[in-house]
């Protein structure tokens, strides 16, 4: 966290790529969501943008601030038709560093709370905020490709009511 609160001091910026490999949370959510070509998992890239901003202040609180930009191509998969379906996340976030949050932060929307914790780090922060943009059921919009149905008559199961007689 102190290389967040000297960025957000400074007023500097920070950016680069991470490789989705050094990121196994985000690797996980990807398997579970159907994705299953590791190699190419592995080499994909997310890239990140970490800017200090002027302290900003919640109630008689001032608070230093970062902006973050993650942009990212995912291979998901269709829920429904299990064809690739790739996810374009073009994310933005402000936060406000404290070690506790006034009650006027609590209550701002627009702003989240980044704790101020001895491991945090850039990966950490950019993989959490890829975790929580993940979609819980990725489909195609309406043009998904329709599963087949199967070739032949489907026999009506109640036609065997048919030819019972009531009474009998």
């Amino acid at each position: 966290m102190a290389q967040f609160q000297e960025l957000a001091r400074q007023q500097k910026k920070s950016e680069g790529e991470l490789l989705i490999a050094a990121l196994p949370r985000l690797q996980q959510a990807l398997k579970t969501l159907g994705v299953e070509d590791s190699s190419a998992l592995s080499a994909m890239r997310v890239r990140f943008q970490l800017q200090g901003l002027p302290p900003r202040f919640f109630g008689d609180s001032a608070l230093p601030m970062l902006s973050l930009a993650v942009q990212a191509e995912l291979p998901l998969v269709c829920q429904r038709c299990f064809a690739a379906l790739p996810e374009n996340l073009d994310l933005h976030f402000e936060f406000a560093l404290a070690d506790t949050p006034p009650e006027a932060l609590l209550e701002d929307e627009q702003v989240d709370w980044l704790e101020e914790a001895a491991d945090a780090s850039v990966e950490s922060l950019v993989e959490d905020e890829l975790l929580m943009a993940l979609p819980i059921a990725v489909m195609h919009p309406s043009d998904c490709v329709s599963l087949q149905q199967s070739a032949g008559e489907k026999p009506n199961p109640f036609a065997v009511l048919k030819n019972l007689k009531l009474g009998q």
